[in-house]
């Protein structure tokens, strides 16, 4: 099951052409991803700044199918795509008001202690945040979790 994000695309997230600059996509989709997360219970900010532990982003992409402009209303699935020992690969869908793809989206997290960044297991309470904001939360699988890179 996917969590769903909404959002309107801003003046500020369209280039000269009036479509949305490729990168806004990448904040659309960590938008997303906090949301995500506050709905489970756990939000970034309260991560940042009190747990022993971190999930920083190693690994981002992106795929455009059709434009995004100024005004248009948005739809972000959230879904986990895999997960290994030590990382969570989220896989996002940016739909417009009917549904058709505009943008996908991927992100691989890297469970790290704090203070040293130190590799560890992805914490429990991040997986909890995830399947209480209503996300299938998968067995570990290592191909799946992996960055495309390491696909060989």
């Amino acid at each position: 099951m996917a969590f769903v994000h909404h959002r309107v695309v801003r003046f500020q997230d369209a280039d000269p052409a009036g479509i949305v600059y490729f990168a806004r996509v990448f904040e659309f989709a960590h938008q997303a991803f906090e949301d995500c997360l506050i709905a489970g219970g756990l939000p970034l900010a309260g991560v940042i700044a009190d747990a022993d532990w971190a999930m920083p982003l190693v690994h981002a992409e992106a795929s455009y199918r059709r434009p995004m402009r100024h005004g248009d209303a948005l739809v972000i699935e959230v879904e986990v795509a895999g997960r290994s020992e030590r990382s969570v690969r989220l896989a996002f869908r940016v739909l417009d008001a009917d549904g058709k793809l505009c943008a996908t989206v991927q992100h691989v997290h890297a469970a790290a202690s704090r203070p040293a960044f130190a590799p560890c297991a992805v914490p429990a309470a991040f997986l909890a945040a995830l399947s209480a904001a209503g996300l299938d939360v998968p067995e570990r699988d290592v191909a799946a979790a992996a960055g495309p890179s390491s696909s060989t």
